[in-house]
């Protein structure tokens, strides 16, 4: 994460950042998930 950004965030008040937060997590609910791969082992086989 760059610098200024880092500055910026630590400068805002805790609300706005906890807004923030509930904002992304929103965000990532509306994107499809990538179904999850499963490995196996070979040598059990």
């Amino acid at each position: 994460m760059k610098l200024e950004i880092r500055q910026k965030l630590a400068r805002e008040p805790f609300a706005e950042k906890i807004r923030k937060v509930a904002q992304l997590i929103r965000l990532a609910k509306t994107f499809p998930r990538r179904p999850r791969v499963l490995t196996t082992n070979r040598a059990d086989q």
